[in-house]
């Protein structure tokens, strides 16, 4: 068995999105007779490090007993002034997440390489703050280095650059920690594309796709039953929407104040579409167009509710409708999903180009085999779903098209046929295997 060091800064009893991709290659490469000695945060550090964290001890719980786990703990942060947060944040390019937590780390590593005598590194960000860690282990340690991006990085903005030297500045680190690294495996194909256009330096064999995926057996397909007389819409997770946030992307820059008029983006992406705004408003049409189809709806949303969302439901009249469910254990979400007869999922809009992302409820929504409508923009989102075969995608920005579309769907006029092909290919257990490969190879290299 190869022993590596697996970084995975966010790890369960976290319940956060990036959590799912380490617990599922941690849980499979064991079968590739790798095996990861998981470096993650100390659990009793979770409330000094995020601010209304949630965990979850069902994750993982028969896993977790029989891997290898390093939690380092945190030095307990200073509490600082407003000015001095400011400061703290603005200054910062690769981010503050293990200030506090490399001192620990670095006193423990010695003793964790003679213990497990590891033969590479595989590290998983964001948080991007820690790959001057992982880089200075692989150099002290003479061992390859594999990064697994799970977003992009200088290119991925939820809220603008500080000031232009702010993006040039993590655009170099990007560079050089893409140019250290042995291989690099993103999620999407246009995080992958992104990095080629943007280094053209680096060679493009070194990167390499492995989406997230399902992890067990795929349910039975179920097409909509038109004959039930209610039809629930269920949607899993967070929107990742601000309103405060959307304003600082898309104001113009001589309409902010202070030190917000240097912000810069290098490429404008608007969130409102990941929001359920669009979907609302073709839920508005179909009233319009056809009130009994309508009045068959029923929308319930699993995750942190937001004021802007109860805003939101209100403005659009759809209190009777839609329906916030809170914040469930992952098996409580998955089986809200089965129960479901159509799931939703959206996607932020890149302005002029694609967007990267690929939710991670996406291969869920794909295992419990429901109907996905797909409110989604031209991206990776969107040419996934499509291969499915099992997604009825909407443009956001129709939203009478999107009603009529949604009219077939829920009447049972439109037929999805699933390519269980491409599906299969989305086991999280193969993905994995290309995963074991890739580590395998640099081993190789390195001897």
């Amino acid at each position: 068995m190869i022993n590596i060091l697996f970084f995975a800064f966010e790890f369960p009893p976290l319940n956060r999105g990036g959590v799912f991709r380490s617990l599922a290659f941690v849980k499979y490469l064991t079968r590739y007779g790798i095996n990861p000695v998981v470096i993650t945060l100390d659990p009793s550090s979770f409330a000094d490090m995020y601010d209304g964290f949630v965990t979850d001890e069902t994750l993982g719980r028969e896993l977790m007993e029989k891997t290898s786990i390093v939690p380092v703990p945190s030095e307990k942060s200073r509490r600082r002034t407003r000015v001095g947060e400011f400061v703290s944040i603005y200054f910062s390019i690769l981010g503050n997440e293990v200030n506090n937590w490399k001192g620990n780390y670095f006193r423990a590593l010695p003793d964790l390489i003679d213990k497990y005598r590891p033969e590479a590194i595989f590290a998983t960000v964001p948080p991007f703050s820690i790959l001057p860690l992982v880089l200075e282990t692989a150099n002290r340690y003479k061992l390859p280095l594999i990064l697994d991006f799970r977003d992009a990085w200088s290119q991925w903005r939820v809220l603008p650059y500080g000031t232009r030297i702010h993006y040039w500045l993590t655009l170099g680190l990007e560079r050089k920690y893409l140019s250290k690294a042995d291989a690099v495996v993103a999620t999407s194909q246009q995080t992958i594309e992104d990095f080629k256009q943007l280094h053209p330096g680096i060679p493009k064999s070194r990167f390499h796709y492995i989406p997230n995926g399902y992890d067990g057996a795929l349910e039975k397909w179920e097409p909509v039953n038109a004959d039930k007389q209610q039809i629930t819409i269920g949607y899993v997770g967070s929107f990742y929407f601000s309103p405060a946030a959307r304003e600082q992307m898309l104001k113009p820059w001589w309409k902010k104040r202070g030190h917000r008029m240097l912000q810069y983006i290098p490429r404008q992406q608007d969130w409102l579409y990941r929001s359920p705004y669009f979907f609302f408003k073709a839920l508005q049409w179909l009233k319009k167009l056809d009130p009994v189809t309508a009045a068959r709806v029923q929308v319930k949303f699993v995750g942190k509710s937001s004021q802007w969302l109860e805003e939101m439901i209100s403005e659009s009249g759809l209190q009777d409708q839609v329906h916030l469910c809170g914040v469930k254990p992952h098996d409580e979400a998955l089986a809200f999903e089965k129960e479901c007869d159509i799931l939703l999922i959206t996607s932020a809009k890149r302005i002029g180009g694609n967007d990267y992302s690929i939710a991670g409820k996406t291969f869920e929504y794909i295992q419990a085999q429901k109907p996905v409508l797909a409110f989604v923009s031209a991206g990776a989102q969107k040419e996934l779903l499509e291969k499915t075969g099992i997604a009825l995608i909407c443009d956001p920005d129709q939203g009478e098209d999107s009603a009529k579309k949604m009219i077939r769907l829920l009447n049972a006029e439109m037929k999805l046929e699933p390519d269980t092909g491409f599906i299969k290919s989305l086991s999280r257990e193969l993905l994995t295997g290309s995963l074991s490969d890739i580590i395998k190879h640099q081993i190789l290299q390195k001897r």
